[in-house]
């Protein structure tokens, strides 16, 4: 992935955001005559506590056609990707007064590689298929459970279902959120964002900002 410095991030806690707040990734796998294949599945961070493995669990249709490309697959692409959006010219308040700005489109995004494994294993994918629920449920007055469905109905169900396990090999994070920018532009843009009713992306632009400060600030 083309990353400019200013918007490397290379700190670990940033990208274990953007799979937890934005699990539904894509990923990417080459096999045989069918070349590059791409699906989107959701995923589940998890960390082994006594080996520091890290690990991004899922689980897939059996009748996926990827599946055999993720079989004891060593070079594995996964792509998490946050909110993004068309950031306009008339964010920035010096438009107004020399017209030298041109529009851009403002994400953040990770590639991990990894080594990726099928698991067609009862208690791992209930277990997969639990965590995710929880976490997505998690901020819900009355969140669901997965055991409030009938365990006859969950059995039939996973039955069509694989787990998939990759093991993180290494990442490339890319927050392009104006860093570089004077502050007097990145404020108009965090304001035009929120006018717009896009908070996500307005916030990620507030939280990106503070760490290039405090980074320039460590380089002084």
């Amino acid at each position: 992935m083309y990353i400019p410095t200013k918007y490397l991030e290379e700190d670990w806690e940033e990208v274990a955001y953007l799979i937890k707040n934005y699990p539904l990734a894509t990923v990417v796998t080459s096999f045989g005559d069918e070349g590059i294949i791409a699906n989107h599945f959701p995923f589940f961070f998890k960390e082994d506590k006594e080996t520091g493995k890290k690990y991004l669990i899922a689980h897939i249709a059996k009748a996926n056609h990827q599946i055999p490309s993720l079989k004891e697959n060593d070079d594995v692409l996964i792509i998490f990707q946050s909110h993004n959006t068309y950031i306009s010219p008339n964010y920035y308040p010096t438009k107004q007064e020399t017209h030298k700005f041109v529009p851009t489109w403002d994400f953040a995004s990770v590639h991990i590689k990894g080594k990726s494994k099928l698991l067609d294993d009862f208690d791992f994918v209930r277990s997969q298929i639990s965590a995710l629920t929880d976490q997505q449920e998690a901020d819900r007055d009355d969140p669901w459970k997965v055991t409030d469905a009938p365990e006859g109905y969950l059995k039939v169900m996973q039955k069509a279902i694989i787990g998939l396990e990759i093991e993180i090999e290494s990442f490339q994070c890319k927050y392009k959120f104006e860093q570089g920018m004077k502050r007097k532009e990145v404020d108009g843009v965090i304001k035009g964002l929120a006018d717009d009713n896009l908070p996500e992306v307005s916030n990620l632009t507030v939280t990106a900002n503070a760490r290039a400060e405090i980074k320039n600030a460590e380089k002084q």
